[in-house]
């Protein structure tokens, strides 16, 4: 269960190489995260992300999206994962970010302050007991963070891209900045609880590590409307398999 945060965030890391401005309605998302246990979906956690003005930046907001395991699950593994992003509302480029991991016996803290006019990233990274490292990431251009990314995403015009397509992305991930891609596969119907709902699926390109096998071992659906909201994801992990499904979607309406 430490992955699902990263895999409902991840999955929609996509850049707006072709974009078109979309409805800026969304202000929290709610998903169920499942584990997969010997041919068994077990509903193992939920993600919530929440969407709000920065009280930080002028021209800014923040999402603000936490991850956690069920009561029943914690005995098996505790998971509490908070990830804040401020970023311009406009152009999604991060000003800070932090994630708050608590992972069972795993404590780590990582915060970053974009800084464009000296070009580079400050980082303050927390082992909670262990040791904390303060550092400077030299910044690429159009490096985001796990949750500005996604929301940049959303304005991805599928229909510039044909199945088969490769999209490059640049995302920092923990204290590294990875140009990895995502691969389109076109169209598909996936079930969801209020009936079957036409998406756009695509194949993002995974790191290899602790926690992913590395390649296309992922599967994301998002909504064929104008609103482009992240309906599902599917991934192979090191030991088995996990899935995050939308369970609610709260709109300024």
């Amino acid at each position: 269960m430490r992955t699902i945060i990263l895999i409902v965030t991840l999955f929609v890391s996509l850049p707006a190489i072709s974009q078109k401005k979309l409805p800026n309605v969304i202000e929290k998302l709610t998903y169920r995260g499942y584990y997969n246990w010997s041919f068994i979906w077990i509903n193992a956690g939920s993600v919530e992300m929440t969407v709000q003005p920065s009280d930080k930046y002028p021209n800014a907001q923040c999402i603000f999206a936490v991850g956690y395991s069920n009561p029943s699950w914690d005995w098996v593994f505790k998971l509490r994962d908070t990830l804040i992003s401020h970023h311009d509302s406009m152009t999604y480029k991060p000003y800070e970010f932090s994630r708050k991991a608590h992972e069972g016996n795993y404590h780590k803290t990582f915060d970053y302050v974009w800084d464009y006019d000296s070009g580079v990233i400050h980082a303050d990274i927390h082992r909670i007991g262990k040791y904390q490292r303060k550092d400077t990431i030299k910044l690429l251009p159009d490096t985001y963070d796990m949750l500005s990314v996604a929301w940049y995403a959303r304005e991805l015009d599928f229909d510039n891209y044909k199945k088969g397509d490769q999209i490059p992305i640049r995302i920092l991930l923990d204290d590294k900045i990875y140009d990895l891609y995502v691969r389109y596969l076109g169209k598909e119907k996936v079930k969801t609880d209020s009936g079957r709902r036409m998406c756009h699926v695509f194949s993002p390109l995974l790191v290899a590590g602790d926690v992913f096998k590395g390649g296309e071992n992922m599967k994301v659906w998002v909504s064929d409307d104008e609103y482009r909201i992240p309906v599902m994801v599917e991934a192979k992990i090191i030991v088995g398999s996990v899935k995050g499904i939308l369970d609610e979607a709260n709109s300024k309406f």
